[in-house]
């Protein structure tokens, strides 16, 4: 399943481009949530009480404009995409607005004051959600790898936080220093600065980004039908939790800060050191996310460990003062950093899940429709968060510029720490709760894919799909003595041995399976493409090795296999690598009993089963029985009579047949699986002697094809069943004696002509061979 969408590689300068983009969100709103209140209060002159009501109804306006913006966003079709052009046109008008909202005027009366806060403060939020939700949809349009994306919003995350500490340690010096006294020319000067700073970052990230994921045009989607999709997005709702309650800590406790430093400990420069304690703990915690990621397989546990880790040194940091205690005051100022990042990494990372797991539950994909309810949850929260504050100081009492009481410094203290500390370990607690892991999100991917591919008409449809294993087979290539062994590696597995020569037959193939994500599985998935076998259902893991096989030379030990498969790829195949929508498009589905050995790989096959079955398709089955890959006996029987109980077509070596049925003949052998099991067609092979057939009552033998140039019988048995099913393809169950004779005849040249040359897969037999072959001698 690779594509460009979900295996490229997004370029280096595109995630420099995206991580610009938070620089840029920063230097505007970053700049509002720390310095915009204590602004308001201290240098324009407005009251705590209009500043509190005005944090708190103009989210009523946010209700109203973050989803339109979002769904404005995802009905976007411009030659540069959908989120893009925002960023270009935006961006310019939001700076220009941000200026305005720090322009003070303290000589106008309260009135006046009121509603041009009201007034610049309401377009700044309507700008800044023009930037900002299509900026944070792009992410999910840049790539569906999830890996990427974890990198790309860590490039985010790392870039963010040094625009915060940027802005932290610049700002309280630049508003002295570019204000000469005057606070109000320095915010304004600031903000002309800062809002440069935004435009220039966000025209670079459009020029630098490229939007790859394609959507089909789609009819606008009512309001009560996105609404819906939202309520049924299971992991979207426990992150948007998450959102609000993160809009509410970090929003509240930042605007806390200055009132803190200002006010509890006396001296506004300290802001400033403690800004500098926490940059470096912040770009190590955003650049530690991926690793957690790894860990895990799983964002939203990655962020709720980072919450914990947030709330608990946030809440120590209560019984310390970078005046008293300054040691560990700044240790845990810097450790609660450092998770903090991380977390702020891992939120962000969640939502472009998020968004395909909505289409793949509801068929419905709205990009930034669902990113502007979280802009939406993380304004609410930053509203309460900051009005909650600005009400309890007013409450209590504060007055700005002056001698606070002790009511209004308890306030700031708790909300420095306790508060927050509290709320972030219940943060940790709901995002525990997120399920979609790596896995589930990977299985959800193939499915939107399906769907997608299935409107355009590209997918491809299968006559035979099998799965199990793929290794590499080494041969002895020469051998003088015990010490001298020369091996010969060649690309096998049963299954793939099948596929192989029904490729050769002209057939269309395709392989479910894993391989390790070394040389010799980029082999093997090379030699797959070659043989036109489609590597559809094939994957890759990166923390096991592709099997290996050791075949003896058979003139010392005859026909022995040697299995490296002690946790290898092959055995880790579970039921999210299977897409159950390819054995729709298959005629026949073909397995072995080597994918039935263990328990993680067993589900993976008898997922693959229950969809072919319950699409109807044709099952076959070779139980190529492999004593040294199982426990015991006991189990390698039941699971081979299970193999038995679930195909039409089975494919079996009169040893195995013994074995399986413990019958001492063979006829007694096929008696008993026809009386317990409703297979259809029973394939016997009997080595170099003979092959027979029974359906029903019938039985058909064929005498094998003489053979004076064996060298290699690995293989034989897959290019015997590969031609038989071939043939079924082309005349389908309904066989006469005659129609029985001749396929075996023809999958006995088949087998013939693969023993007369080494290896397997590579090996097998051509159409046009086998019918010189047929031609030339007939039957």
């Amino acid at each position: 399943m690779e594509d460009h969408s979900t295996q490229s590689k997004v370029p280096f300068i595109s995630k420099l481009a995206y991580g610009m983009g938070d620089v840029g969100c920063n230097f505007s709103w970053m700049f509002v949530g720390n310095f915009l209140m204590i602004f308001y209060t201290d240098v324009f002159g407005i009251g705590m009480g209009a500043v509190a009501t005005l944090m708190l109804l103009s989210r009523f306006w946010d209700a109203i404009n973050d989803p339109v913006i979002g769904s404005l966003s995802d009905r976007t079709r411009t030659r540069w995409g959908r989120y893009r052009p925002w960023l270009l046109f935006a961006a310019p008008l939001t700076a220009l607005v941000l200026v305005l909202t720090f322009w003070a005027h303290p000589h106008w009366s309260q009135t006046n004051k009121v509603i041009y806060m009201s007034v610049t403060y309401c377009l700044l939020v309507l700008g800044y959600t023009c930037v900002n939700i299509p900026y944070g949809t792009l992410c999910g349009a840049m790539t569906q790898n999830t890996n990427e994306r974890a990198q790309i919003n860590t490039s985010r995350s790392v870039s963010a936080m040094i625009a915060i500490g940027i802005i932290n340690i610049i700002t309280i010096p630049l508003i002295e220093g570019l204000g000469g006294g005057n606070p109000q020319q320095g915010y304004l000067l600031i903000a002309i600065l800062y809002g440069a700073i935004f435009a220039a970052c966000h025209i670079f990230c459009f020029a630098k980004t490229k939007e790859v994921i394609e959507v089909p045009v789609a009819p606008k989607i009512p309001l009560k039908v996105q609404l819906r999709v939202v309520l049924k997005n299971k992991p979207y709702l426990l992150a948007l939790l998450g959102q609000v309650l993160f809009g509410f800590i970090l929003y509240g406790r930042n605007a806390d800060l200055l009132y803190y430093f200002t006010y509890v400990e006396k001296d506004m420069a300290l802001f400033t050191y403690y800004s500098m304690a926490i940059i470096i703990p912040s770009i190590i915690g955003a650049a530690c996310f991926p690793k957690v990621f790894e860990w895990t397989s799983n964002k939203g546990w990655s962020a709720s460990i980072f919450a914990l880790g947030t709330g608990v040194t946030m809440f120590a940091m209560f019984f310390f003062s970078p005046v008293s205690s300054p040691v560990p005051f700044y240790i845990f100022a810097a450790l609660s950093q450092f998770f903090f990042s991380g977390f702020n990494t891992a939120i962000y990372a969640i939502i472009p899940d998020c968004v395909e797991y909505g289409e793949w539950c509801t068929g419905v994909r709205n990009d930034g429709f669902q990113y502007a309810f979280i802009s939406l949850g993380n304004k609410i929260g930053m509203a309460l968060g900051t009005s909650l504050l600005a009400l309890s100081l007013g409450l209590a009492g504060y007055e700005a510029n002056a001698e606070q009481n002790e009511s209004v410094l308890s306030i700031m203290r708790h909300s420095f720490s306790t508060i927050p500390g509290i709320l972030w370990v219940l943060t940790a607690f709901v995002l525990f709760f997120y399920k979609l892991d790596r896995r589930s999100y990977n299985r959800i991917l193939r499915i939107i894919k399906y769907r997608f591919l299935k409107r355009k008409r590209h997918l491809r449809e299968y006559d035979v799909v099998a799965l199990g294993e793929l290794l590499v087979d080494f041969n002895t290539l020469h051998s003088n003595d015990y010490d001298s062994v020369v091996y010969e590696s060649n690309p096998g597995g049963a299954p793939c041995n099948v596929l192989a020569m029904l490729s050769n037959l002209k057939k269309r193939t395709a392989f479910i399976g894993k391989i390790g994500d070394d040389f010799l599985g980029e082999a093997l998935k090379q030699r797959l493409v070659q043989m036109n076998i489609s590597i559809e259902g094939l994957s890759k893991d990166k923390n096991r090795n592709t099997t290996l096989v050791f075949l003896s030379d058979r003139k010392t030990y005859p026909h022995q296999y040697i299995f490296y498969r002690n946790r290898t790829a092959d055995m880790n195949l579970d039921e999210g690598d299977v897409d159950a929508d390819m054995l729709s498009r298959t005629r026949i589905f073909h397995f072995g009993s080597v994918s039935l050995t263990h328990k993680k790989c067993r589900k993976a096959t008898r997922k693959a089963i229950r969809a072919a079955r319950s699409k109807h398709r044709l099952i076959s089955f070779d139980p190529n029985y492999r004593p040294t890959l199982w426990l015991r006996e006991e189990e390698a029987r039941k699971w081979m009579l299970y193999g038995c109980s679930v195909c039409d077509i089975l494919k079996i070596e009169e040893s195995e047949l013994a074995f399986i049925t413990q019958q001492t003949t063979v006829a007694d052998g096929v008696a008993y699986l026809q009386k317990n099991y409703k297979i259809k067609l029973i394939l016997v092979t009997f080595g170099q002697e003979r092959s027979q057939a029974f359906m029903g009552n019938r039985t058909v033998k064929q005498d094998a094809i003489p053979n004076d140039q064996k060298i290699d019988t690995t293989g034989a048995g897959a290019a015997f069943l590969g031609c038989c099913l071939a043939y079924i393809l082309e005349q389908g169950m309904e066989l006469s004696d005659e129609q029985l004779q001749e396929m075996l005849f023809r999958a006995n040249v088949a087998a013939m002509l693969k023993t007369t040359r080494k290896g397997a897969i590579r090996a097998m037999p051509t159409k046009e061979e086998l019918e010189n072959y047929i031609q030339q001698f007939g039957q």
